[in-house]
């Protein structure tokens, strides 16, 4: 079986792991073929991995998005590419990851429809469902038509505001052009596509993860190498972008100053940034910085007891799912697919924006050292069970083999 990958990158970002877990692990199968077709970015040089969009048109199509707010447009000679690869190699079955990122047109839907082949669309974040953005925040207006947008800096930004426009085109030529199973990592985004479509299929695969890699270290080696305390309580958070709006860090921040307990510090992992003058003599709090490599990562979660995320707007977050196979209990905010992930004796929950809760849960569980014991090792039962990779892959597989047989 030959299976047609494609996305924005070949590497970095959450869609682009997840491209590339599947690409790799199929490679691997007796009787598949897996090829990665990417749009930007340097990629890696590897076997079944291919670079099809034209980096002039990458710029032109960006440009366009920046100034007019127009999306999917500028990238003509880049997607009738990938048409043409699509039909030189023959794949079995197309599937798509992200298709915004500015290297492909909105056309490849009725040109891939037409060549009448099964096709898998994951949808990684809400774009599809908007006008504009990836994630639309506490706006509403995706569900009527978009238009007045309140985030128009937000990716992808703009200075002028086309999403009334972009999302009556999105939904004319992303939704009614061709025929796809579209698969969500999450009940919560699935329930948000058939708000929009009824007729299509939607099918709901979680994100998975090494559990071999991301698994309990030993608390005290790691923060001796990672120069970190041994006789501290950690509260970890991460993310790749730590001022990014819609990770709410902030909310992270103001939580510290409604924890009450002893002997304790906050860590972050990702781009650093400025602390907020409040917090001077709160606690302690070590910033990391970005560390290369899962391995790295993976130590982070085992050197903390708890980790901590606090975003607006998620979809399935992979962090949450590596904390978990490492055996760290997590505390946050309810949101997005997010409570599909964390169930009651893997962590706690609060309402989103609440710092004073988010705090109280952070001082329960940083006092109760027992309970934290029975949440990390029911964190990593659940990760082992429901997101290995291996289970990832067999329920990609399965939708493959159905998809083929049935065509």
């Amino acid at each position: 079986m030959r299976i047609l990958r494609v996305n924005t990158v070949n590497e970095r970002g959450g869609a682009a792991g997840k491209a590339q877990t599947l690409h790799r692990e199929l490679s691997r199968l007796e009787g598949f073929k897996s090829l990665f077709a990417y749009g930007k970015g340097a990629g890696a040089e590897e076997p079944g991995t291919i670079r099809f969009a034209l980096r002039a048109e990458v710029y032109f199509h960006a440009l366009l998005t920046r100034a007019t707010g127009i999306q999917g447009y500028g990238s003509w000679l880049s997607t009738r590419r990938l048409i043409k690869l699509i039909r030189d190699w023959k794949p079995d079955v197309i599937h798509f990851h992200n298709i915004h990122g500015y290297y492909l047109d909105l056309s490849i839907a009725k040109a891939v429809g037409d060549l009448g082949l099964p096709v898998v669309w994951t949808l990684h974040d809400a774009w599809a469902l908007t006008g504009r953005c990836g994630f639309f925040l506490d706006c509403d207006r995706w569900r009527t038509g978009c238009g007045k947008c309140p985030y128009p800096r937000e990716y992808p930004k703009t200075y002028f505001d086309s999403s009334s426009w972009m999302w009556r085109r999105k939904r004319k030529l992303l939704w009614d052009e061709w025929n796809r199973v579209i698969v969500t990592p999450s009940v919560w985004l699935a329930d948000l596509v058939r708000e929009v479509s009824t007729v299509h299929r939607v099918e709901v695969i979680p994100n998975g993860i090494d559990t071999e890699t991301f698994r309990p270290r030993n608390r005290l080696e790691v923060r001796r190498k990672l120069g970190l305390p041994e006789d501290k309580k950690i509260v970890l958070f991460a993310a790749a972008k730590l001022g990014e709006k819609r990770k709410g860090v902030r909310y992270f921040f103001e939580s510290l100053a409604h924890v009450r307990t002893t002997r304790w510090m906050a860590v972050t992992v990702g781009k650093t940034v400025e602390l907020p003058t409040a917090l001077k003599g709160c606690t302690d709090i070590i910033q990391l910085g970005p560390l290369s490599g899962s391995e790295s990562v993976a130590e982070a979660y085992s050197a903390a007891d708890l980790f901590c995320i606090t975003s607006l707007a998620d979809n399935f977050p992979t962090t949450v799912l590596e904390s978990m196979s490492c055996g760290t209990p997590v505390v946050g905010f309810s949101m997005g697919g997010i409570p599909e992930q964390v169930s009651e004796d893997c962590g706690i929950l609060v309402p989103p924006r609440d710092s004073r809760a988010l705090g109280e849960a952070i001082t329960k569980l940083l006092r109760d050292d027992k309970l934290c014991k029975e949440m990390g090792k029911h964190c990593r039962e659940r990760a082992v069970k429901e997101y290995d990779v291996g289970r990832f892959t067999e329920r990609y597989l399965a939708l493959y083999h159905e998809l083929v047989e049935g065509r």
